[in-house]
């Protein structure tokens, strides 16, 4: 017969054996994903890592207890984006990492209930200068806005929705995420996202403002109407007063919206709600909680949680380890690393991950796994991500070693005691070692 140990969970009972989907663990995990952990030496830190040169006594101390080493987040020489290098991390099956798409990973973590035929896509404000008759992408982020975007929203749904003659109507929704960072989801009939990108990237700006394409003829009603609209979002912001009172105050105005990763809904594979294990998110930011929802992962939301700098940490470990009692896996995710290398702030990435590794203490009290590892490398001289291998660690504890100390960083894991391996590869040493007894 059968009989329910916990809402949604049938276990099969035989004379003498139990029969469960879900394995029964020996030990718990607590994943660290350290968004951009990895970077390039730089000037400023007298040819240093900021991972190297900062204080981390808790990472060093995991490590030379444990294992350290490289793993390339998605293949060797392949350059990571945040959503398929923290997806890897996180579960996601190598095979679907090539179908990921921005749009629906972002429009999962709002909350927004992606159907069938809508195409969400990952929209930042920008700011835009006429340049010699050209339309130049100063800055991709508008000096990373925030405080004016709920009323830059407001601006933006007065403006009449779109038609293309003959093609029917389509409806564009706006949904805030994190900063200066919206989703925007085109709803209609014949709507196809194999669109190009409007966001030039931030190589070698100022750049001029693109127009998306279709990739196939049955997209070109959708590019039609996404560059019809970020044209009139453009005029329209460009003379808002709210713009020119920013610029007025010295900021960057946020006159424009650039789109990236168009996507209709996703199904993604994922070998840890595969293998039955229980899993949790902390995090602040919305492109993680989004490829949580997608894996069937409870998410756990704080107001105190973001994507910036002052997000609270030492919350986000006190979450993790209340989680631990429901939960096999743990993941707790920090963004921040990241932001500092796009800025170009190896000093503030330092610091932020020295707050982190003192925010650790409490994890190294408990009788868990630790990992910690990043979605990808993110260079604090050019503020761009690079396709080096990530600094990582594993952790288990059990009887103290004799180990000689080292510090965590990039030039210790490239001589660590971890074999250079994939993050997918990394995972499945993780999960093996929960499910030994």
């Amino acid at each position: 017969g059968f009989s329910r140990r916990r809402p949604g969970l049938l276990i099969r009972r035989s004379a003498n054996v139990l029969c469960s989907p879900v394995p029964r663990v020996s030990r718990k995990a607590v994943i660290l994903i350290v968004d951009g952990l990895g970077d390039l030496p730089v000037p400023q830190l007298q040819g240093k890592t900021p991972l190297e040169a900062a204080f981390t006594p808790n990472l060093d101390r995991l490590a030379s207890a444990g294992w350290y080493g490289q793993i390339d987040p998605l293949a060797p020489g392949v350059i990571p984006h945040t959503d398929s290098g923290t997806g890897m991390l996180m579960g996601m099956q190598p095979q679907y990492a090539s179908l990921l798409r921005r749009g629906p990973v972002e429009a999962a973590g709002a909350g927004f209930n992606l159907q069938q035929g809508e195409v969400a896509m990952r929209a930042n404000f920008a700011s835009v200068e006429q340049v010699d008759g050209k339309l130049l992408v100063i800055d991709r982020r508008a000096g990373r806005i925030e405080k004016d975007v709920p009323q830059l929203l407001e601006i933006l749904a007065a403006i009449p929705q779109p038609a293309i003659p003959q093609a029917g109507q389509v409806t564009i929704q706006l949904r805030a995420t994190d900063q200066h960072r919206v989703l925007l989801v085109l709803s209609g009939e014949g709507l196809d996202a194999y669109i190009s990108d409007t966001d030039p990237g931030d190589d070698a700006l100022p750049t001029p403002l693109l127009r998306s394409l279709a990739a196939r003829p049955a997209a070109q009603k959708t590019a039609d109407v996404l560059n019809r609209y970020l044209e009139t979002t453009q005029l329209v912001l460009q003379h808002h007063e709210l713009n020119r009172r920013r610029i007025g105050q010295g900021k960057l105005p946020a006159n424009a919206l650039i789109t990236r990763g168009a996507g209709e809904p996703l199904d993604l594979g994922n070998v840890i709600s595969q293998a039955g294990l229980r899993a949790v998110v902390v995090a602040g930011c919305n492109t993680v909680r989004g490829l949580g929802s997608l894996f069937g992962f409870e998410i756990i939301r704080d107001a105190r949680f973001n994507a910036k700098r002052d997000t609270h940490i030492e919350a986000k470990i006190a979450s993790a380890m209340a989680a631990l009692p429901m939960h096999d896996v743990v993941f707790v995710h920090l963004k921040a690393p990241d932001l500092c290398a796009h800025d170009r702030q190896p000093l503030a990435k330092m610091e932020v991950l020295q707050r982190f590794d003192a925010a650790l203490a409490p994890l190294l009290q408990q009788d868990i796994i630790i990992a910690c590892a990043a979605d990808h490398c993110t260079d604090s001289n050019t503020g761009k991500h690079t396709a080096d291998p990530v600094p990582a660690l594993l952790h288990v504890p059990g009887p103290k070693r004799q180990a000689k100390p080292i510090k965590f960083g990039e030039s210790a894991c490239r001589n660590g005691n971890l074999p250079r391996q994939s993050s997918a590869e990394f995972l499945q040493q993780v999960l093996a070692l929960i499910r030994l007894r």
